[in-house]
């Protein structure tokens, strides 16, 4: 059965990331073909990017938070990226951990939930998918966006999705189930 992550990408306070992870851990609840696993980046605690050789060098890692790092990623099977859009762009914090890391993302499904004002956070979906391209992993079509997002707040400041949302959001946990196990022997074969 495949490990999938999902990585809370915003550290700030009062962030809605983990309101959306919560929400994609709840759907996952019913997909029991798959291990799905918060990763809150603002627990992680990763300093900015500290290691002094190039993840793409395949050295060894030198720092403790960067072998943990590792670990944590290395383990899993795929990843749904919650993010949000800062400024057309990525969260820093996500992308600093993304970067701490080579070949422990390679050949590994990701798909993406994001959030935003207008957009929903498509742009930063954008960006990340380079950044997926480059690491080898294997940039899912599903993507769940949510625009305006506050605009789902109830009076106690809890998310209430769309049906639409929820919709996509199922079909979204059920590729990347299916892509990270029937990835599984195609990675190790790559990857040697």
């Amino acid at each position: 059965m495949p490990t999938i992550k999902i990585i809370v990408g915003s550290i700030r306070p009062n962030r809605f990331g983990p309101q959306v992870a919560n929400w994609v851990a709840d759907l996952a609840k019913e997909h029991t073909d798959a291990t799905f696993e918060i990763i809150d980046l603002a627990d992680v605690k990763l300093p900015f990017l500290d290691e002094p050789q190039p993840p793409a060098t395949e050295e060894t890692y030198v720092q403790e938070h960067t072998k943990a790092w590792a670990q944590t990623i290395g383990e899993a099977d795929g990843f749904v990226f919650i993010t949000p859009e800062y400024n057309h762009g990525v969260a820093p914090s996500l992308k600093n951990a993304i970067d701490f890391l080579g070949k422990e993302w390679y050949y590994k499904p990701v798909s993406f939930v994001s959030y935003g004002a207008d957009a929903g956070g498509v742009r930063a979906v954008e960006h990340l998918r380079g950044t997926a391209a480059w690491l080898r992993m294997y940039d899912m079509h599903d993507v769940v966006c949510i625009p305006n997002y506050w605009s789902q707040l109830g009076a106690d400041g809890g998310f209430t999705p769309t049906d639409d949302q929820t919709a996509s959001a199922h079909r979204l946990l059920e590729n990347i189930a299916f892509w990270s196990e029937n990835m599984k022997p195609i990675r190790e074969k790559l990857a040697n």
